[in-house]
């Protein structure tokens, strides 16, 4: 059984001070190459975009499956890996301000400004993640990691008149592609568990 965090969520959090998240992960090895693992993450996050700036806060929790191609030699305990998750996400959008463009904004450059305060709570999302990783024991028993997402949103609850712009765990949404990616860079430990051990005395 292997526990971890994801190493830069919380580098990137101390960096813009705007944000807060992290995430931790944990997977247990059924078969030699077969593990099932999950993620659990929290984010607090303000987004800057073109037209609207708004704060995106949530929790996420992702469940699934890695399996390893990579054949280690005698003692090694490394892993490429392909895997699946599937995930939800429960959010709360704070439109902090929005911009309203008149219909001839092209030609004028007219824009209207909107500072109202708009709260979207009790979001949903579901989706389901294909990924590749890499996994490499760095010290007895502590590897690092990387692994590419490719994310595919499956539902999502939107309020009346707006859409999510961002869901916790998914990132980035845009009204014309359901599909989203994502990466993760982490840091696990390899808890000296043997399940299969067997007991010496009759």
């Amino acid at each position: 059984m292997s526990i971890g965090i994801d190493l830069y969520k919380p580098i990137y959090s101390n960096i813009n001070n705007d944000d807060l998240s992290y995430e931790i992960l944990a997977s247990l090895r059924i078969f030699e190459n077969f593990s099932i693992a999950s993620e659990i993450g929290s984010l607090d996050k303000y987004i800057e975009d073109e037209n609207v700036n708004f704060t995106s806060t949530g929790e996420y929790i992702k469940f699934g499956f890695d399996y390893n191609l990579f054949n280690n030699w005698t003692g090694m305990d490394n892993s490429i890996y392909l895997g699946m998750r599937f995930a939800t996400s429960s959010f709360d959008n704070k439109i902090e301000n929005y911009i309203i463009r008149s219909p001839d904004a092209y030609w004028s450059n007219n824009v209207t400004s909107n500072f109202e305060t708009i709260n979207h709570s009790n979001q949903n999302a579901n989706w389901i993640e294909f990924l590749v990783g890499i996994k490499v024991e760095t010290i007895k028993n502590f590897y690092l990691g990387i692994s590419l997402r490719l994310n595919r949103l499956l539902s999502n609850t939107t309020p009346n008149n707006f859409s999510n712009l961002y869901i916790p765990g998914f990132n980035k949404v845009t009204d014309d592609n359901s599909w989203g990616s994502g990466f993760n860079y982490t840091l696990t430990y390899s808890l000296p568990l043997n399940f299969n051990k067997k007991a010496s005395k009759k």
